[in-house]
């Protein structure tokens, strides 16, 4: 690897975590890698064998687009699940591609979740329901309440157990849901992804927002798009 690429590297695995890493480095470096790039106008698409691909979010300073932390660990993570680290500078060798890896997208509710796990221009959708405390006809005013009360609602082990299997066989996973503190469920995925199954946390590339109780067609097609890469083929299947 190229002195300019290493240092470029070394400034990503930096500690501590550093920001306003370039664009273009980061361009050159995904290269030298095997890898590709695609510039739009403040997010940038990175593609590397095995590792698929994600999107980064770039900060404007002066005439350069450079990644601010939280792009840099998400570029982190990324270089990480492809084997790429300061000590390890070989060039990616090829794999399955970003469009035939298992895409997963989450929306997320204490009551159940929709599922939408995606394989080039594959759609599968299961629910995943709780069956446990945050099964019950309870809404989260009560449970709050009842929390107050100094009776606290345990937490829901076996949902969480179904969500991070489903995460266990993607490549890459999309949160989406609402809500904040005990109300957000994405919150109390990634608190017990943390203390349970770290090595699923780098799986995760974006957690987004969004209202209502179910994706609709054009909702999921343009997250998938945005998260994922273009897939202009993609078509879910018919509702049961």
């Amino acid at each position: 690897m190229h002195k300019s690429e290493a240092q470029t590297l070394q400034a990503i695995f930096a500690h501590p975590l550093q920001q306003g890493v370039r664009c273009q480095d980061v361009e050159n470096l995904l290269r030298e890698l095997g890898g590709s790039t695609r510039l739009d106008g403040h997010r940038l698409k990175i593609e590397l064998p095995v590792a698929g691909q994600t999107w980064i979010q770039l900060e404007s300073h002066s005439q350069h687009k450079e990644l601010g932390k939280e792009s840099t660990m998400r570029l982190r993570h990324f270089l990480e699940k492809a084997g790429v680290n300061p000590s390890n500078t070989t060039k990616v060798q090829e794999g399955v591609r970003g469009d035939q890896s298992n895409r997963l997208v989450l929306h997320l509710s204490h009551r159940s979740t929709d599922a939408y796990l995606l394989r080039g221009k594959e759609v599968e959708h299961a629910v995943l329901k709780a069956h446990g405390l945050w099964g019950e006809d309870q809404n989260l005013t009560h449970r709050h309440e009842r929390d107050i009360a100094g009776q606290k609602a345990p937490t829901d082990y076996g949902y969480l157990h179904q969500l991070s299997c489903a995460i266990e066989t993607a490549d890459a996973v999309v949160l989406v849901g609402h809500g904040h503190g005990e109300s957000d469920m994405r919150q109390h995925l990634l608190h017990y992804l943390e203390s349970h199954h770290p090595n699923l946390i780098k799986k995760i590339i974006d957690v987004t927002t969004a209202d209502g109780s179910r994706l609709h067609e054009g909702e999921l097609l343009a997250l998938a798009r945005r998260q994922f890469g273009n897939l202009p083929d993609l078509h879910l299947p018919p509702q049961q």
